[in-house]
């Protein structure tokens, strides 16, 4: 009754294909299932396909795991080394977020929203 609850409620594909999922790690064991199909899904239906959701879902973590590093960057018991290796994270993750900015807006300004066909 979960899914359908989820596409009553109007729930992303994504977001339902990513539950079930989530419930086949859970029930088989096999840790990591969940991500590697989020990871795919990001990569094929986000970068390929240019579907905005799972490139936003995916804007969305950069950007939580950029305000971590740049907190850790503050912390004034990393050696110089490290600092300079955090802070090219900083800069690589900042690159990121502009490059799925406008890979965004492209796919926005270019694609429909997802639709499913009723054959």
């Amino acid at each position: 009754m979960e899914i359908v609850r989820m596409i009553h409620s109007g729930e992303s594909p994504f977001d339902i294909i990513y539950h079930v999922a989530k419930r086949l790690e859970d029930v088989s064991g096999e840790p990591g299932y969940a991500k590697y199909v989020e990871e795919q899904i990001r990569a094929v239906y986000g970068l390929a396909l240019e579907h905005v959701k799972p490139m936003k879902d995916e804007l969305h973590e950069v950007e939580e795991r950029l305000k971590r590093i740049e907190k850790s960057y503050e912390n004034p018991a990393f050696t110089e080394e490290e600092h300079i290796r955090i802070g090219f994270a900083i800069n690589r993750h900042k690159k990121n977020i502009e490059r799925l900015k406008v890979m965004i807006q492209k796919a926005e300004a270019d694609h429909a929203d997802m639709t499913i066909v009723k054959n």
